[in-house]
């Protein structure tokens, strides 16, 4: 069963961090986020991929929110099959950054993401790994 646009209830149980996939979807159907199956206890993979901007990012934002309210302590996004993101997207990373407590981007960047991390500043910011099997998990 697959969830679409989930944000836990307030006052909620938080969802485990081995909870079943769950795909975000942009109304624009430009962009989607998948919560991935976890590999560790505390560990949240969103697996984000498309166009990225003020009209899409929602589903971004949703998946980010459910992840810090899960409790976990490690919330890695794969950016590998990001296709563009603008500031709306830049935004939703940055207050991942200063949110939870261990957020890490894996990609490979797509070259038009580096370009908006060191445009803006934000690339020493992030900690970013080359793909998933550098935090020991594909």
């Amino acid at each position: 069963m697959v969830l679409v646009d989930f944000v836990p209830p307030p006052g909620r149980d938080p969802v485990p961090a081995t909870a079943e996939p769950r795909t975000y979807r942009a109304p624009s159907g430009t962009a989607w986020v998948v919560r991935e199956p976890s590999p560790g206890p505390g560990i949240v993979v969103l697996s984000a991929t498309g166009e990225f901007d003020v009209d899409s990012v929602g589903c971004l934002r949703r998946a980010l929110v459910e992840a810090r309210h899960s409790d976990a302590r490690q919330t890695v996004l794969d950016v590998s099959r990001i296709g563009s993101g603008d500031s709306a997207f830049l935004h939703e990373l940055v207050a991942a950054h200063f949110a939870s407590g261990r957020f890490v981007i894996a990609g490979p960047v797509p070259r038009r993401l580096c370009r908006l991390f060191t445009v803006t500043g934000t690339l020493r910011m992030f900690r970013i790994v080359k793909d998933r099997a550098a935090l020991g998990f594909a």
